[in-house]
């Protein structure tokens, strides 16, 4: 059966922003999962890491190896969910792995052993990865299939709040009432979400009595009816997740888009290393990553306006430049180029994840988005943890992380290559 889109319009129309109030919740929570997976994955390791090392004496090689030891299991566990949620829902899907989140993120704060606290990582890295990039991500392209861009930004916008907050809150928590307590705050924002996700939310807003884009162009009825016939299309869909593996356009999408997420977790997670190296003193380098994180919000945000305004390629295409930029500011002994580059390296992180979603959605329509992004969201998770590893490995080479900031000026032009040649266009005119 071959599916094709006749949606009856009438007169009236939306805002890029006027998502309805059921649309913001869904984006709502997206960005908290969003935040909660930057909060637990990279950017408080920069204190809570050196706790494991320093205060509980844990064995350091595999404390600083955690993110590394992690990778395999989240791409695993990002697989396994993406065929899954080929037959049941991902709104469940979502909220449990926000669930299982909030516990193991309580029990890595009791944790005072290394195996204890390796394995309680991985768990957390596994689900709240799949959480933040592959669910949510797969929802949120389902209810604003034109206003994806928008919508992503919005969500993306916790990562960069997570970076001006979490680091420095993680620290006040410590010397405080202690780094346990940090865990739970963190958990119990995960456990919130995760119940109003599985309560609220529906994996296509026709199930919930709303439109596509919150657009009331849309007839209700036939809206529905088309839903169904969507629905029906999928069992027949020849966009399997093997399919999109032998497809071509999908490997240059994983290295456009992948590369900006190998940059940023490789970059965040070894923000403060990298600074203290040049010279700045750790308060300071806790200041500009809340600099970075602050600015990044509505930069986060201007990044999804653009992708609706000048269209999902020319917006990957900026991004990928502007990651070449920041690399760059690094490389160099200039104290204003560094904080100039703060900002942008914190957008791509956000960045990053828009593009996948937007270019996903873009090249298979609304319908085979699911498939699709099963395979590219684990492929990415690929990339973002050798950003990691590579970087780590770099350091210990090279002190002075000079060669790791080369090697990702060096990725940056590859991604940008694979940005300007990538085709943001439908792939199969007659599955829209």
């Amino acid at each position: 059966m071959v599916f094709r889109r006749k949606v009856e319009m009438n007169n009236k129309k939306t805002s890029s922003w006027n998502l309805g109030v059921k649309g913001y919740i869904v984006v709502i929570l997206a960005f908290f999962s969003c935040y909660v997976y930057s909060a637990l994955t990279s950017d408080s390791l920069n204190v809570t890491r050196d706790i494991f090392v320093n205060v509980l004496k844990l064995n350091q090689g595999a404390i600083y190896a955690m993110s590394t030891i992690a990778v395999p299991f989240g791409i695993v566990g990002s697989i396994i969910l993406g065929r899954l949620i080929n037959k049941h829902s991902i709104r469940l899907y979502w909220g449990l792995s926000m669930i299982i989140t909030a516990v193991f993120t309580v029990a890595i704060g009791q944790m005072h052993n290394t195996v204890g606290v390796v394995v309680c990582y991985v768990v957390i890295y596994t689900f709240s990865l799949a959480s933040a990039m592959l669910l949510a991500g797969e929802i949120i392209g389902h209810w604003f299939p034109t206003k994806r861009g928008v919508a992503m930004g919005l969500c993306t916008a916790g990562y960069p709040l997570s970076a001006a907050t979490t680091s420095a809150v993680a620290g006040m928590f410590v010397g405080t009432v202690g780094y346990s307590a940090y865990y739970i705050a963190i958990a119990v924002i995960a456990v919130i979400v995760g119940i109003v996700v599985i309560v609220f939310v529906r994996d296509f807003p026709e199930e919930k009595g709303g439109y596509p884009d919150n657009n009331p162009a849309f007839d209700g009825e036939k809206a529905k009816a088309e839903h169904q016939a969507a629905l029906e299309y999928l069992k027949t869909s020849k966009w399997t997740a093997l399919k999109c593996l032998k497809t071509g356009r999908m490997w240059v999408l994983w290295i456009a888009v992948g590369i900006t997420g190998f940059m940023s977790m490789g970059i965040m997670s070894n923000f403060v290393t990298k600074f203290m190296v040049m010279g700045y003193e750790l308060p300071t380098v806790l200041q500009m990553l809340g600099i970075a994180g602050v600015l990044a919000i509505p930069g986060s945000i201007v990044v999804g306006w653009l992708d609706v305004k000048i269209g999902t390629k020319k917006t990957g295409i900026l991004i990928n430049l502007l990651a070449f930029v920041a690399v760059l500011c690094c490389l160099t002994h200039v104290t204003a180029l560094h904080y100039i580059s703060l900002p942008i390296l914190a957008v791509m992180l956000g960045g990053s994840s828009n593009l996948m979603v937007s270019c996903t959605a873009a090249i298979w329509g609304r319908y085979d988005f699911k498939n699709a992004f099963s395979v590219i969201q684990p492929l990415n998770s690929v990339m973002t943890g050798v950003g990691i590893t590579v970087v780590s490995a770099c350091n210990s080479i090279d002190p002075t992380c000079q060669l790791a900031y080369i090697i990702m000026a060096v990725m940056a032009v590859i991604g940008l290559i694979a940005m300007c040649v990538l085709k943001v266009e439908p792939i199969d005119s007659e599955v829209r």
